[in-house]
């Protein structure tokens, strides 16, 4: 391990010298602009014609750019529908009566007791009420739900009247 701290010593040396005796450029030196051939370069003739003079154009106070922040609302990343309005049916200021709303739909009224499973079908133990329901796969219960499919973790039930899946928590398979 000394000898590696000797290389990086020596080398930290080398760098200090350089840095302290190296060639270097004085600060006074005033550096110009040297005009570079090429397409866009004006030939001299047109130069001494023309004189053009380069400048550094104003600044533009900022509600000359975006505005009056005061009484508008301006969106920095704001989004733009370029589709045009979708044509009424209704006669102009005609009242338009609200849409009908969907059917409530009832909570599961189940309550889930346990399940048993043998030879991969199921029974589920349900409670409705002071009533308890054995179900399986494809069991329609009073006519208004029925059980699709029983797959721990969860039990999948058909409201019939609307015809909406709702699923039930059952636990694992285990």
């Amino acid at each position: 391990m000394k000898r590696k701290h000797m290389i990086l010593a020596l080398v930290f040396l080398l760098c200090a010298a350089l840095l302290a005796f190296g060639r270097t450029n004085p600060a006074d030196q005033v550096v110009e602009a040297v005009p570079r051939a090429g397409a866009h370069a004006a030939t001299p003739s047109v130069r001494a014609a023309g004189a053009e003079t380069v400048g550094i154009a104003a600044l533009r106070a900022r509600t000359e750019l975006i505005g009056a922040s005061t009484s508008e609302h301006h969106e920095l990343f704001g989004s733009r529908s370029m589709a045009p309005p979708l044509p009424s049916a209704a006669p102009a200021g005609a009242e338009i009566p609200p849409l009908p709303s969907e059917p409530a739909v009832p909570s599961l009224p189940f309550t889930y007791l346990g399940k048993q499973g043998a030879d991969g079908n199921w029974e589920v133990y349900l409670t409705r009420g002071d009533e308890t329901l054995i179900v399986r796969d494809q069991t329609v219960i009073d006519g208004s739900y029925r059980v699709d499919a029983i797959k721990p973790p969860t039990m999948t039930l058909v409201y019939l009247p609307l015809k909406l899946v709702q699923t039930m928590d059952i636990g694992s398979a285990d």
